[in-house]
């Protein structure tokens, strides 16, 4: 009985201890190490006291590294198969022909067809009538080889192309990724210079960066160039197309902590 009474004397001063002991460990060590959390009103949730919070945003112009063309092959044709045939030959003739053409990272891919009737309105008091059909091709030639787009343009409506529909410039997944990190780290710059005058202007110094959060960061997508519509017989010789910069915006938030 005498020894149980021990025991428990023994683990009850034991416990007090290890409570004093972790007490002065949070209420000392642990003070000095994390800034103080305070609420702002009853309700609100605990916010850190001394700190800025700033949000810095980061811009960057980059030249486009991939150029890209649009390429049409119209047929009309007293029937469907004739012009879906007519159609395919010339098609054929604008690939072979632009696949020859010594441009980097070269692809060819058909992003639209289409086959419509066309009508004649012209009598009176009579439904319209289906005089032809029409085939249509379009085949999207891009290429990181920016000296090329001209020679692409001469080169399909050389073939038989029938029109060149649009010319743009974009930005390949590596010039992305790197006008990227360009722009973050831009926004990073800026949110350091914010968070430096606002402390500087109200005396105060800044001791760490407590949170770091990364915003969004915009591409504007393809440029297309300021051209008309360019027709086969407009084409005698390559043109020359000059890319247009493309704008990349980003923005990240920061939150410093401060001391008086």
């Amino acid at each position: 009985m005498k020894h149980n009474k021990i025991r428990k004397l023994l683990l009850t001063v034991s416990v007090t201890a290890l409570a004093i002991i972790f007490g002065l460990l949070f209420t000392g060590c642990l003070a000095t190490e994390f800034p103080e959390l305070t609420s702002a009103a009853e309700g609100s949730p605990n916010v850190i006291q001394n700190t800025i919070s700033v949000t810095g945003e980061g811009q960057v112009k980059v030249l486009p590294d991939e150029g890209f063309v649009d390429i049409a092959v119209i047929v009309e044709k007293p029937t469907t198969q004739e012009a879906v045939d007519e159609n395919s030959r010339i098609t054929q003739a604008v690939i072979d022909a632009v696949e020859k053409i010594d441009a980097e990272n070269l692809k060819l891919e058909t992003i639209s067809y289409d086959l419509s009737p066309l009508y004649d309105y012209s009598q009176e008091n009579q439904p319209p009538k289906i005089y032809a059909y029409r085939a249509t091709t379009i085949t999207k030639a891009s290429t990181t080889d920016l000296t090329k787009i001209g020679e692409i343009i001469a080169t399909a409506t050389g073939a038989g192309a029938s029109s060149i529909s649009s010319i743009g410039f974009d930005l390949s997944d590596f010039a992305k990724s790197d006008a990227k990190n360009n722009a973050i780290a831009e926004a990073t710059k800026d949110a350091e210079s914010k968070a430096k005058a606002i402390a500087d202007a109200m005396g105060l110094r800044i001791e760490k960066v407590l949170f770091i959060s990364e915003g969004m960061t915009s591409f504007p997508g393809p440029v297309y160039a300021a051209t008309a519509e360019m027709k086969a017989e407009d084409q005698v010789m390559a043109p020359t197309i000059f890319p247009q910069e493309i704008e990349v915006n980003s923005s990240i938030s920061v939150t410093y902590y401060f001391e008086k």
